[in-house]
């Protein structure tokens, strides 16, 4: 390592300038004597300049000392430095040499603590895919919701009334959600089986149109009309039609009570929140669906293989024993919302 500029400079250079600049002198004030006897006081004024030039250069001695001390110290100060991250670094490279972990003092436990949003690139690549999976599934849920106010659409000769909460597009967008998200949550929650699933969705189905059947019977008798009497229905359609709106208001607007009563019918009996939450959501979206003009229906024919979907969304030729968890839903012969099958063992 190169020394500061003032290394150079030694005492003994200093002193041997010093011991020149006195040899001189002596001959000088000799020629001076000779020259001005006759002055003394000039021969003091020398003395008194060299004196003082002596002094100073003395002083000057010092402070070059003083600063060559501080350079050498600032000098070794910087080496030592300089040497210690020179092994720092080669500790560094040999153990980042040695170990896949370029740090191995710090295990990802450590990475957390020192950086709370650390995230590894396994985690990335996980959030990554679910993140692919779940636009995926929006676009599906988009279209079919397209597929099914389409479908909604075209069974009506008249537009829709938007403000209407109970109308079809709506009614048939709470039961799509609801097979999807709602059930989900249910079946993981208590960890049921497609087998134990199938039969509560199919008797809370039967208890729905069970009780719309018992209400429109007695809406009947009530009114004087013959329920089963084909000639006068169609002849006082104006008048089905009016029952049928009171009717979805009172199932719309059916408290937990209303619909408990109809679960109750089943025999299921639900213990917890969620159970009921379940089994009574799952009785109001049916019954707005039968009380539609036309009304919508459940089908439970495993026939009909085109407008059925495997739950594990297989393709038909590995079915083996499809049994219904979700049915088809029919306005007349026109199907609205395919089945769900798994394959029952």
């Amino acid at each position: 390592m190169g020394t500061p500029e003032f290394s150079s400079f030694s005492r003994t250079g200093m002193f041997e300038e010093l011991c020149k600049c006195s040899r001189e002198t002596p001959a000088e004030e000799s020629r001076e004597t000779s020259d001005t006897s006759q002055q003394p006081s000039d021969r003091e004024d020398k003395n008194s300049e060299l004196e003082t030039s002596h002094h100073e250069l003395r002083k000057r001695v010092v402070q070059l000392e003083e600063e060559n001390n501080k350079q050498r110290v600032w000098a070794e100060s910087v080496e030592t430095r300089l040497q210690a991250l020179l092994e720092t670094s080669q500790r560094q490279y040999t153990a980042t040499s040695c170990s896949s972990n370029p740090y191995p003092h710090y295990q990802e436990g450590h990475w957390r603590q020192a950086f709370p949003g650390y995230v590894t690139q396994k985690e990335f690549q996980e959030k990554e895919e679910e993140n692919k999976k779940l636009k995926a599934r929006i676009k599906e849920l988009e279209a079919r919701n397209e597929e099914l106010l389409s479908k909604a659409m075209g069974m009506h000769k008249h537009s829709e009334n938007v403000n209407d909460p109970w109308r079809l597009s709506a009614v048939l967008q709470m039961y799509e959600m609801f097979r999807l998200r709602d059930w989900e949550k249910f079946r993981s929650t208590y960890s049921l089986t497609y087998k134990s699933g199938s039969i509560i969705i199919k008797k809370l189905f039967d208890a729905c149109e069970e009780d719309i059947q018992q209400r429109k019977r007695n809406l009947f008798e009530v009114l004087g009309i013959p329920p089963y009497n084909e000639t006068v229905t169609k002849s006082n359609q104006g008048m089905m039609q009016e029952i049928r709106n009171i009717l979805r208001y009172l199932y719309y607007q059916g408290q937990t009570e209303f619909y408990s009563k109809i679960v109750m019918q089943t025999g299921i009996g639900p213990k917890t929140p969620i159970q009921r939450e379940f089994t009574e959501q799952c009785c109001k979206i049916y019954c707005l669906l039968l009380l539609q003009d036309p009304p919508l229906k459940a089908v439970w024919n495993s026939g009909e293989i085109k407008y059925l979907e495997h739950v594990d969304k297989k393709g038909y030729e590995y079915w083996k024993k499809p049994t219904f968890l979700w049915p088809i839903i029919k306005c007349g012969e026109q199907v609205v919302v395919k089945g769900v099958v798994w394959d029952e063992k």
